[in-house]
């Protein structure tokens, strides 16, 4: 499978989980798996230095626009109702 095809699979992944989401802590481990350390577009990242000279720039380009989707779409569901902050009782909310 081209890097290509990984980073389609990945996207596909994560637009599937989105819509599964039920509260922060979920979306917090999805951006973990997608992004974390040990994620799969960090993997993807890592398995750069196999492929030649000539692919790696075009293929850079690829994962980091993925990233920045994906940072993106995970900071749109980080908007959702459920994850917002409601203001304490008795004070006010700046």
């Amino acid at each position: 499978m081209d890097m290509k095809e990984q980073i389609a699979q990945i996207r596909a992944h994560v637009t599937e989980e989105m819509r599964a989401l039920d509260g922060t802590q979920a979306l917090e481990s999805l951006r973990v798996k997608v992004l974390g350390k040990k994620g799969e577009l960090t993997a993807l990242l890592r398995g750069m230095g196999q492929l030649s000279p000539e692919e790696r720039p075009q293929a850079g380009q690829l994962i980091n626009q993925a990233r920045e989707e994906f940072t993106a779409l995970l900071h749109s569901g980080s908007s959702r109702p459920w994850s917002r902050r409601r203001p304490c009782a008795g004070r006010p909310s700046t």
